[in-house]
């Protein structure tokens, strides 16, 4: 656990500023919309016959399953474009004169505000069922105490220098600062901040640098191999693709870091990797960003 003598030494400036999570595409848009052609039933009391009519005209896909196709007194006949629409006579004798284009959901909601969203602005009967975890991971989070304190701590080995690239990693278990380095790229060109870190915490460690954490808090003795389980690390830039693919298969559980890297950045910029579904390992990408006014009066 952070000591109270380490809390006193960091007095951190980190002020109206949140963790923002880095995440996969399909998370932040709604979902593609395709035209359909809803009538509206004049008998409720036959909405059955009137089913079992519309489904022998266009049977509702496996695709579609995530739309009720019948609501209140409305029903989803078939795509607007349809071939073969219903008939003028059967028409007359189910439903209203009028008929109405909506758009509805291709895919299924994923998140709960594209299903707010959805219902509002398209068809208001869908099916949905909420991720309590999902809904954790892709939402913003404020900044505790522990993080303030890292955060300055990575400001101090920084030592004024602000482009420098720094990092700490953490201990998830009482939050316990393992390690913190530096880039030293200037002299070998795989040696980023990162990758320094990582191999500190190797039992055979192969670049033999200093644990620039240990100006500040008691030496740790602590390896982890070069298996990170259970830890997370902060950082003041965003990680090219070397450093992310080296957290990835470190287990690392969360990455944390200050600045995007908009030429090479590969959890955010150009690149997500942590929202690749075919890596053998997945991992939480956080990036600190400014509160705006309306989340600071909040």
């Amino acid at each position: 656990m952070i000591s109270s003598s380490l809390k006193r030494f960091c007095k951190s400036s980190i002020k109206k500023c949140q963790w923002s999570p880095i995440i996969s595409d399909e998370y932040l848009h709604l979902p593609d919309v395709q035209s359909m052609i809803v009538a509206r039933i004049k008998d409720r009391r036959l909405t059955a016959e009137i089913l079992d009519l519309i489904d022998e005209i266009y049977p509702w896909e496996n695709s579609l399953k995530h739309i009720r196709r019948i609501y209140n007194s409305e029903i989803i006949l078939y795509p607007s474009k349809f071939p073969q629409p219903i008939s003028n006579d059967l028409f007359e004798k189910y439903f209203d004169e009028q008929t109405r284009e909506i758009n509805v959901p291709k895919t299924p909601c994923l998140a709960k505000w594209q299903y707010d969203q959805c219902i509002q602005q398209f068809w208001p009967s869908l099916v949905f069922r909420e991720n309590k975890i999902l809904e954790q991971m892709i939402s913003k989070k404020k900044l505790n105490e522990n993080d303030e304190i890292i955060l300055d701590l990575l400001h101090k080995i920084q030592d004024d220098d602000e482009e420098s690239h720094c990092a700490i990693i953490v201990d998830n278990d009482g939050q316990i600062p393992l390690v913190g380095s530096r880039d030293y790229r200037q002299d070998h060109p795989l040696q980023h901040s990162t990758i320094v870190a990582i191999d500190y915490l190797s039992k055979t460690s192969f670049y033999h640098r200093e644990n620039l954490l240990e100006n500040f808090i008691e030496k740790s003795q602590k390896k982890k191999a070069y298996l990170l389980n259970g830890c997370s690390i902060y950082l003041t830039h965003e990680p090219c693709i070397m450093c992310a693919m080296a957290l990835l298969h470190s287990r690392i559980s969360t990455v944390y870091y200050v600045k995007s890297n908009d030429r090479f950045g590969a959890l955010g910029s150009i690149y997500k990797l942590n929202t690749l579904k075919k890596t053998n390992h997945r991992f939480l990408v956080y990036q600190l960003e400014d509160l705006s006014l309306d989340e600071v009066n909040n």
